[in-house]
């Protein structure tokens, strides 16, 4: 069994040359140089669309009625989460923001 993985993988030795760079060299290389001016991060607008995506009058009452139920289980301990009511939030929310996003890219 070890002949066929000998086979099938050969060793190989490397032999080892040391290459020695002359130290004029590496001081003359010129240094980068510094860029003229550095280009600024764009601001994200997506918190800013979601926002006022959620204060639409379609996104409103589902963001009252999941204000309501995370209340609810927060102070009354209700036996329940709030996950449908956030996902009917975060999807009207999203399909009033997408057509905005792609907007501000063009």
């Amino acid at each position: 069994m070890l002949s066929f993985i000998t086979d099938l993988f050969p060793t190989v030795y490397a032999e080892e040359k040391h290459e020695e760079t002359p130290v004029e060299e590496e001081e003359a290389a010129p240094a980068p140089a510094p860029a003229a001016e550095e280009e600024e991060e764009p601001e994200d607008d997506k918190p800013e669309i979601e926002e006022a995506c959620g204060e639409t009058a379609a996104c409103a009452p589902l963001k009252h009625h999941l204000e309501e139920c995370t209340r609810r289980v927060q102070e009354e301990g209700a036996h329940e989460d709030c996950t449908e009511e956030l996902y009917h939030f975060l999807h009207c929310v999203n399909e009033c923001a997408v057509p905005k996003y792609f907007s501000k890219l063009v």
